[in-house]
């Protein structure tokens, strides 16, 4: 069965240019009567009957427009009869009110003007939930004002964060907010764009006049990947552009979805999530306690004497990072195996400031990288030639700053690296003489890599260079001195044409096609000024554009 004709839907989308006229017109109307009851603008109403013979015409055309716009389908029918008859009742309410006023009988048009205004309300409500959704008034309210409103609301409410990530239901508490937030609003229950609704799995796998929306296992064949991951600019890109987009890290977690097989009913942890993706997760989700807090350095002033005095009484090299901030670096391989956690434990202190610590071929153990674990605004760490082993890895978890890790000549192995997951912004790890396999360091290397944001990255590249492509221009005027396009970018001579010599390659100009090379500016002068006397040395012949010198 075939639509509506165009040029219906054409008039229908009118409707949401026209709709604002008459909504303003009504509520000026409102704002005249009400500030005209006050003795010092008691004349304000006086153009009403001009407001008035605007406004009813234009609500007649909205609502004719907005009928136009309901054949094209792609509505939730109950919700789009409640804004269509409630709309119709604002027209008819209207000019009831103005047939009263031009009658004379203000009381009746007041009357009728404040049945207009409540009419008004309800049918902007349910055009407001047809546009945007249902949930759209209630989404970002605050938790307290959202229990309230969702009794008056069929839309889900936001998402509370569950405290544990491995728990959460992959569709449930992770893909479908995504969607409900991007998506839903045109491909839901009250608007349903292209006949395609992604508020459930069924309908995402039902698709739409395009076929199903996914491809389960295989992200770069789903046509919601696709769509989304589209040039901003394209007409086919989704959420179109002017709406809202989803995040990157939205993304990446669609796309891991859909390659682990788009399941329905499984928790996070039955789908064995990389590293990023549960770094990604963990960000977005955790629970408050999981989530590192950053906490303030103290004062240069204030801790350089504290510095000072533990740099004198360890014999260590305690030292600020910079002049004007307030990041200290401690330096204990120096001192060796007379220090240990006993001396760790005094760089208390120092804990909030510290960024950079040496503790290489120290005594430091298992208990004293306890201390380690609470200086938060760790960067750069060494450990290496100390007896720490993978137990001690565990303890540096909260080291939310951590880039930097030495771990030369120690006992860790393979199980140790799986301590380090939690470290999200750790860069370096240097692991020479330690009990740690090639392969399990390669698969740690790996999961550190967002290949998805890595490949989008690589895909807006190519983008820009497809476009920069279509952006050049060529000419050609049939001479040696413009050029045409070589048909082979190598030059055609290995001695210049004109001396013998050997060729400077930078120094070319394209004859007939041809790339032609010469060992000096001078020679190549001459070239472009006449290059009949050369071609033989070249195996070239004259041609009628080239012999023209300068006449194409």
């Amino acid at each position: 069965m075939s639509g509506p004709p165009e040029i219906t839907q054409f008039f229908g989308r009118l409707h949401v240019l026209l709709v604002h006229l008459p909504i303003g017109l009504l509520v000026l109307l409102a704002l005249l009567e009400v500030i005209s009851r006050h003795g010092r603008f008691k004349n304000a109403t006086e153009g009403t009957r001009y407001i008035l013979a605007l406004a009813v015409p234009m609500a007649i055309c909205s609502v004719v427009c907005g009928w136009l716009l309901s054949l094209g389908g792609n509505y939730g029918q109950k919700l789009l009869q409640w804004h269509f008859w409630t709309g119709i009742s604002t027209a008819a309410a209207c000019s009831i009110a103005a047939l009263f006023y031009w009658m004379g009988r203000k009381r009746l048009y007041r009357v009728w003007l404040g049945i207009t205004m409540i009419a008004l309300l309800v049918a902007s409500h349910f055009g407001g939930s047809l546009t945007h959704g249902s949930d759209y008034l209630v989404r970002y309210a605050p938790k307290q004002l959202r229990a309230v409103l969702n009794l008056f609301s069929e839309g889900p409410s936001v998402e509370t964060k569950p405290k544990d990530i491995k728990e959460m239901q992959a569709f449930a508490d992770v893909v479908q907010p995504v969607l409900q937030q991007n998506c839903v609003v045109c491909h839901g229950p009250e608007k349903s764009e292209a006949d395609l609704r992604l508020d459930s799995l069924a309908a995402l796998r039902k698709g739409g006049k395009s076929g199903p929306a996914l491809v389960e296992g295989k992200a770069a064949e789903s046509l919601l990947i696709k769509r989304i991951r589209l040039p901003l600019h394209e007409k086919e890109h989704m959420p179109p552009e002017g709406k809202p987009q989803p995040a990157s890290d939205q993304l990446s977690l669609l796309q891991w979805w859909i390659n682990a097989g788009a399941p329905a009913d499984t928790r996070i942890a039955e789908l064995k999530p990389p590293l990023s993706i549960l770094r990604t997760l963990q960000a977005r989700y955790g629970a408050p306690s999981t989530v590192a807090r950053a906490v303030p350095p103290r004062p240069l002033d204030e801790i350089r004497p504290i510095a000072s005095k533990l740099a004198d009484e360890l014999d260590m090299s305690v030292s600020a990072l910079s002049p004007n901030e307030p990041w200290v670096q401690c330096n204990a391989s120096i001192v060796g195996t007379n220090f240990g956690d006993a001396e760790l434990a005094r760089l208390a202190p120092l804990g909030a400031n510290l960024r950079w610590l040496d503790l290489g071929g120290t005594k430091v153990t298992y208990s004293g990288l306890a201390q380690v674990g609470a200086m938060p605004n760790l960067t750069r760490l060494h450990l290496e030639r100390t007896k720490i082993t993978d137990a001690g890895l565990a303890r540096l978890g909260g080291l939310a700053n951590l880039e930097y890790l030495n771990l030369y000549g120690t006992e860790v192995t393979d199980a140790g690296l799986a301590k380090l997951e939690e470290l999200p912004r750790l860069k370096q790890l240097y692991l020479w003489q330690t009990k740690v396999t090639p392969a399990a360091a390669k698969a740690f290397a790996d999961s550190r890599i967002d290949t998805d944001q890595v490949q989008r990255w690589q895909d807006e590249i190519d983008q820009l260079k497809a476009r920069i492509k279509s952006e050049q221009f060529s000419m050609d005027l049939g001479t040696a001195s413009m050029g045409t396009t070589p048909t082979n970018h190598a030059a055609i001579n290995t001695q210049c044409p004109v001396t013998g010599k050997p060729v400077d390659p930078t120094k070319t100009v394209i004859y007939e096609g041809s790339v032609v090379a010469f060992c000096c500016d001078d020679c190549k002068e001459k070239f472009e000024k006449d290059a009949k006397p050369f071609l033989s040395k070249l195996n070239l012949t004259s041609t009628p554009s080239a012999a023209k010198a300068g006449k194409p």
